[in-house]
């Protein structure tokens, strides 16, 4: 099995090679973004019983990457 990197790193790399496939590369990401977003607004709402806003998990990413 492979570990949490190694399969993050290959997500990583199927994503842009699919964003490479677009005429707009920086636009197709922006929307594989704001899907990302979305999915994780959902599945926290789920397990929380939180609904959360955009502005918030922003911030929470923001704390989350100066913490790090």
């Amino acid at each position: 099995m492979n570990s949490r990197p190694e399969i993050l790193d290959e997500i990583i790399y199927y994503i842009l090679e699919r964003a490479k496939c677009e005429e707009d590369t920086d636009k197709y990401l922006e929307h594989v973004l704001d899907y990302c977003k979305k999915d994780y607004l959902q599945a926290y709402k789920k397990q929380n019983g939180i609904e959360l806003t955009i502005d918030e998990i922003k911030h929470k990413y923001e704390n989350e990457r100066t913490n790090n």
